[in-house]
């Protein structure tokens, strides 16, 4: 039976999220979980560009998977399903920044700076984390029209088309932001090797969404 089990979420990790989809929609809600495990670690880093505190993340990420499997039917497939989802996050950042009145902690014109009193631990381990917590800190205190596309371009991977297509600005200035957001950040960009590394999710707190967002749709589900 676990055999089976395996087989079968080795099958869902391979299939598109467009077959992922047509399941949910097909009333096989269990695969909305697959959705929320590809995309949490990237839902998290976008909600943090936006300028959203990692405390308020959570709730973030919950409100926007609910209200995309509510609108799942909404979803034509006229773009990719990632920039469908990330479009629902974004409004949701939006929302709660106007809620909280949230201020921007950098101007424009400003390069980020390391303290003087920052030390680094001699054991390069400690080190090396201590080097990815002042870059995240200098990346979060970008401007956020910066930060947002340095996050998805050169932390999540995306192409200059993607981050476009996710942002709805032009792929100029896609290039434009990059420019200036890697010039306030030279200071302390080198100082780590890989940023992929930054800003993680953390499996724990993965499950965790996953558990409440389920929970959420099977009580919807039983309702109908």
């Amino acid at each position: 039976m676990n055999e089976i089990l395996l087989k079968s979420k080795e099958t869902l990790r391979l299939q598109s999220d467009e077959e992922i989809i047509n399941e949910v929609k097909w009333g096989n809600e269990e695969y909305f979980a697959e959705i929320i495990k590809r995309y949490n670690q990237r839902l998290y880093r976008i909600a943090i560009s936006f300028g959203i505190d990692d405390d308020d993340c959570d709730e973030v990420l919950q409100l926007t998977y609910i209200s995309a499997y509510e609108k799942l039917s909404q979803f034509r497939g006229d773009a990719r399903f990632f920039t469908w989802l990330t479009r629902i996050l974004i409004n949701e950042c939006l929302m709660l920044k106007r809620k909280n009145k949230k201020v921007i902690h950098l101007t424009e014109d400003k390069a980020v700076t390391i303290s003087d009193s920052v030390h680094l631990n001699p054991i390069e381990s400690l080190m090396e984390k201590e080097r990815k917590e002042i870059l995240e800190n200098a990346i979060r205190s970008l401007p956020e029209k910066y930060k947002s596309v340095y996050m998805l371009k050169e932390v999540e991977g995306l192409s200059v088309l993607e981050t476009s297509e996710v942002l709805a600005i032009s792929e100029v200035n896609v290039k434009v932001r990059l420019h200036r957001a890697r010039s306030m950040l030279k200071n302390v960009i080198s100082e780590v090797a890989d940023v992929s590394t930054l800003f993680s999710f953390g499996n724990e707190r993965c499950d965790r969404i996953n558990n409440k967002i389920m929970d959420y749709i099977r009580k919807q589900e039983n309702k109908t």
